[in-house]
C-alpha cells in the first residue's frame, strides 16, 4: 500500500547544524542541507558567517524582542536555497518560567524548515532585532535546535 503522507512534502533529510553565537549578527550552517520543498529535492551548500535575514519571510515586518519576552523564530529554505526566518508570537518570559511557551509560526507550503530558536530577553535587556543585535547582547539568551521537521511545538529547554 502506497503512503500518501510523504506526497508534496517539505522535509529536510539533513540538518544544516545551525550555529548563531557571540559578539556578531552572522549565522553558520556547517554541513550542507538536503531538503524537498513539495517531493522536489533540493541541496543548500554549507554557510560561513551568512547575513541574518532581519525581517519575517511572510510578513516583511523586522523581528524584535523586548524585555521579559520570548518567541520562536524558524529558520528555513525556500525555492533556490535562499534561507529565511519567520518569527513566531511574542509570549510573556519572567527570567525562568513561561506564562505560555512560544509557538511556531504559521509555516507557508514554500518554506522547509531546518532550525528553529527560542529568543529570550530578560528584564534587563532594551530592545533587540533579530540579525542585527549581537547573539549576545546583554539579556538576550537562544537556543537552536536543528530539525529535519517541526516537532508538534517547540522545545523550551
Amino acid at each position: 500500500m502506497e503512503n500518501f503522507k510523504l506526497r508534496g512534502s517539505n522535509f529536510c533529510t539533513s540538518s544544516g547544524l545551525l550555529t548563531a553565537t557571540g559578539a556578531e549578527t552572522v549565522y553558520d550552517t556547517t554541513v550542507t542541507i538536503t531538503y524537498c520543498i513539495n517531493g522536489k529535492a533540493a541541496t543548500k551548500t554549507a554557510v560561513t558567517d551568512g547575513v541574518t535575514p532581519t525581517t519575517d519571510y511572510v510578513s516583511g515586518n523586522a523581528i524584535t524582542l523586548t524585555a521579559s519576552k520570548a518567541r520562536c523564530v524558524v529558520w528555513g529554505l525556500i525555492d533556490g536555497g535562499t534561507v529565511k526566518v519567520l518569527a513566531g508570537p511574542i509570549v510573556d518570559w519572567d527570567g525562568t518560567a513561561f506564562k505560555v511557551p512560544p509557538d511556531f509560526p504559521a509555516i507557508p507550503d514554500t518554506f522547509t524548515p531546518f532550525a528553529y530558536q527560542i529568543l529570550k530577553a530578560s528584564s534587563a535587556a532594551g530592545t533587540l532585532t533579530f540579525g542585527s543585535s549581537n547573539w549576545n547582547a546583554t539579556g538576550f539568551t537562544n537556543s537552536i535546535t536543528n530539525v529535519l521537521v517541526l516537532p508538534d511545538r517547540p522545545q523550551t529547554s
